[in-house]
Formats: C-alpha cells, sequence, structure tokens
C-alpha cells in the first residue's frame, strides 16, 4: 500500500493493468474500485506586499497593499481634531 503524495490519502496501490496498457503508472483505490483522484486543494491566494513611500527608507518593512492606506491614515496623516 502507498499513499498520494498530493492529498496524504492512504491504502492506494499502483495499478497494473494501467501501466501495462498505457505504460504510465496511476494510484488504485481498492475501497472505492476505481482510478485515485485527488480533491481539489485550493492553492493558497499570494499577499502582495508593499513598501510605504512615506516611511524612512532605512527602517521600513514591508506590508501588505490592503493594508497599505490604513497605515498612512494612521501614521502619516495628521488628524485635526475640533
Amino acid at each position: 500500500m502507498v499513499d498520494c503524495k498530493k492529498c496524504k490519502v492512504s491504502d492506494l496501490t499502483w495499478d497494473q493493468t494501467y501501466h501495462e496498457n498505457t505504460g504510465q503508472w496511476r494510484l488504485y483505490d481498492p475501497a472505492k474500485e476505481q482510478p485515485h483522484k485527488c480533491p481539489v486543494i485550493p492553492k493558497p491566494i499570494p499577499v502582495k506586499m508593499t513598501v510605504c513611500p512615506k516611511c524612512n527608507p532605512l527602517t521600513r518593512k514591508p506590508i501588505s497593499a490592503k493594508k497599505l492606506q490604513d497605515h498612512i491614515k494612521k501614521e502619516h496623516i495628521d488628524w485635526v481634531e475640533e
């Protein structure tokens, strides 16, 4: 028995009949009596990072592009309250 490297499902076997017919290997699930199909595993969406143009270039660090506007409002704009 082998494990699927993508989805970590165990108790699979190599499909010898498929290999003899096509020359390619595939995993077979004997419990379902059909070829193994990995479930769709969503890929993580990369977070776009940027640097604040108003921060000190020597000390600034990358921040999420979504948080840039809030950062500028809180750190660089002086709000005058009357």
